[in-house]
C-alpha cells in the first residue's frame, strides 16, 4: 500500500490528479496487450507438448489401453512416457483420450480406463478438431483451485495418419495473477480521476505515460515470442515498477519455459540416435548378408531410406533445440547471397531451376554470418522444391532506413491460405515426411537478431519471405 500512495502523492502534487486516468488507460492497455501475448504463446507450447506426447504412443499401443488394462505393461510403458514429458515441462497434466472422450491414459493417478473426461466436455470444438488433424488449445479457464488454465491438444494418430485419439494437456497460467492485481487497481483508480480527465496536458500525459507504452511494447514483443532481452527495472519504486518487475518475471519464466522445452527436444533426441545407429549397423550387416537377393535388397533400401529419414528427424530437434545466440558482425549480404546461390546449384541443376540474386551494391547487415546463411539456405531450398522445372527462384537484398531487408522469392504455387497462419509453427507441416522445425528455426535465428520475418503468397503466383534485419553499423 505504501507505494500506490508514493505514487498518488506524486501524482496529485505535480501532476494536479488528472493524469491518473491516463495512467490508467495505459497501463490497462499493457496489461490487456501482455495477456492476450502471454495467453497465446502459453497455448503454442501447450499444443507444442501435446505434439511431443502423441509420438511417444504407438497405434499399437493405443489399442491396447482397454478397460481393465491399468496393471498391464503397455499402460505403465504409457503412463510412464507421459510422466516423464511432465516432469521436462510445465505441464500439469497429460491426457490421452479416444474420440468418445474416454481415457486411455491419464498422468494423474488412480483415473480408471474409460473413465469419461466430463470436464473436457467444454473443449468439444477443439477436441473435435484434434480428431480431424489440427491441433489447438482451448480459452483460459479458472480451475477449482482458483488458478488460470489452458489446454493443448493434438491427434494421435494411427499407421495410415489417420486421428485415432487425442492428447490433452493442461498448463497452468498462473502468472496473470499480477496482472489481475494490476488490472484492479487500474479499474479502481481510473473510476476516481475520470471527472479530471478533460484537465490533463498533453506535456503531462506524454510524461507519465511513456513508461506504460514501454511496457505495451515490451509485451507485444513478449508475444511475438523475443524472450532474450530483460526488461530494465525505472529507479522508481512506484506500482510502474511493481508493473515492471511482474512483466520481467514472466518474460523470465517464459524463458525458462522454453529452455525447457528446447532440453526436452534435445533428450527425446539423444534418446532417438542411439538406437538409430544400432539399427543401421545391422542394415549394413544385413545388406552384405543378402549380396546376392536382389528382391530383399530391395527392401532393405526402402528400410534405409527411412531410417535416413529418421537421421534427418533427429538432426532437426538437435538443431532447433541448440540453437546458439548470434554473434553479430558487418555481414555483406551481396556476397553471402551470392555464396547461398553457388551452394544451391546442385540442388537448382537437379530441379531445373533457375536462380539469380539481385542486389544493388553496398548491403550490410548486422548479423551472425553463419546463422543468416543457414536461415537463406532452408528458405531457398524450400523455394526449389516449390518450383516447378523451368522456373525462378530468386534472392534479393536492399537497404531500409534503419533495416536490411533480404527476400527469397520463388514462381512456385504458393502457399494455400489456410496454412499461411500456421507455417512458422513449430511441428506443423504439410510435408509427407517434414518435421515442421524448419521454417519454426528460420523465425527463431532472425528474432534472435532482433529482426523479423514475414510471407507473402498467392495461389498461382509463387511465394515471397521477408527478412528484415538491423542495418550495419548498429545505430
Amino acid at each position: 500500500m505504501a507505494r500506490r500512495r508514493s505514487l498518488l502523492g506524486k501524482l496529485v502534487g505535480a501532476y494536479l490528479v488528472p493524469t491518473l486516468l491516463l495512467l490508467g488507460a495505459f497501463g490497462y492497455s499493457a496489461h490487456y496487450l501482455g495477456r492476450r501475448s502471454l495467453d497465446q504463446e502459453l497455448g503454442r507450447r501447450l499444443v507444442a507438448i501435446a505434439q511431443a506426447a502423441s509420438t511417444q504412443v504407438g497405434p499399437g499401443q493405443f489399442d491396447q489401453l482397454g478397460p481393465g488394462e491399468e496393471e498391464g505393461r503397455t499402460y505403465a510403458n504409457v503412463r510412464h512416457k507421459l510422466l516423464e514429458l511432465q516432469a521436462r515441462t510445465d505441464a500439469s497434466r497429460i491426457q490421452l483420450l479416444d474420440a468418445e472422450l474416454g481415457l486411455r491414459a491419464d498422468t494423474q493417478a488412480g483415473i480408471p480406463i474409460g473413465t469419461r473426461a466430463l470436464e473436457l466436455e467444454v473443449d468439444r470444438a477443439e477436441i473435435a478438431a484434434a480428431l480431424a488433424g489440427h491441433a489447438g488449445a482451448s480459452v483460459l479457464f479458472r480451475g477449482r483451485d482458483g488458478v488460470w488454465y489452458k489446454r493443448g491438444y493434438a491427434p494421435v494418430d494411427d499407421e495410415a495418419g489417420d486421428a485415432i485419439g487425442v492428447m490433452a494437456v493442461q498448463g497452468s497460467a498462473g502468472y496473470f495473477a499480477q496482472l489481475e492485481r494490476f488490472r484492479r487497481f487500474l479499474i479502481v483508480y481510473g473510476a476516481l480521476g475520470a471527472g479530471l480527465v478533460i484537465l490533463v496536458s498533453a506535456l503531462v500525459a506524454r510524461r507519465i505515460t511513456r513508461p506504460v507504452r514501454e511496457l505495451a511494447e515490451i509485451a507485444e514483443r513478449i508475444g511475438r515470442g523475443d524472450l532474450a532481452l530483460a526488461i530494465r527495472a525505472p529507479g522508481s519504486r512506484d506500482e510502474i515498477a511493481l508493473l515492471t518487475e511482474a512483466v520481467e518475471q514472466m518474460r523470465r519464466s517464459l524463458a525458462a519455459r522454453d529452455e525447457r522445452m528446447q532440453m526436452m527436444l534435445s533428450g527425446i533426441a539423444h534418446e532417438v540416435r542411439n538406437p538409430l545407429g544400432g539399427m543401421e549397423l545391422y542394415a549394413g550387416l544385413l545388406r552384405d548378408e543378402l549380396a546376392a537377393d536382389p528382391d530383399k535388397l530391395a527392401q532393405l533400401g526402402r528400410i534405409e531410406r527411412e531410417l535416413g529419414h529418421l537421421k534427418t528427424v533427429v538432426a532437426d530437434f538437435l538443431e532447433y533445440a541448440r540453437r546458439p545466440r548470434p554473434e553479430l558482425c558487418e555481414v555483406d549480404c551481396q556476397a553471402l547471397l551470392q555464396d547461398v546461390r553457388d551452394v544451391l546449384g546442385k540442388d537448382c541443376a537437379e530441379a531445373a531451376v533457375n536462380c539469380a540474386v539481385e542486389a544493388p551494391g553496398a548491403v550490410r547487415a548486422a548479423a551472425d554470418a553463419n546463422q543468416l546463411r543457414r536461415v537463406l539456405l532452408n528458405l531457398g531450398r524450400n523455394a526449389i522444391q516449390a518450383t516447378p522445372r523451368g522456373g525462378r527462384v530468386t534472392l534479393l537484398c536492399e537497404n531500409g532506413a534503419e533495416r536490411v531487408r533480404i527476400q527469397v522469392k520463388d514462381s512456385g504455387a504458393g502457399i494455400p491460405p489456410e496454412h499461411l497462419p500456421n507455417i512458422f509453427l513449430p511441428f506443423y507441416t504439410t510435408k509427407e515426411k517434414g518435421t515442421g522445425l524448419g521454417l519454426a528455426f528460420v523465425r527463431e535465428i532472425v528474432r534472435d537478431h532482433g529482426g523479423a520475418i514475414s510471407v507473402s503468397s498467392e495461389p498461382g503466383h509463387g511465394t515471397t519471405f521477408t527478412i528484415e534485419l538491423p542495418a550495419w553499423p548498429p545505430s
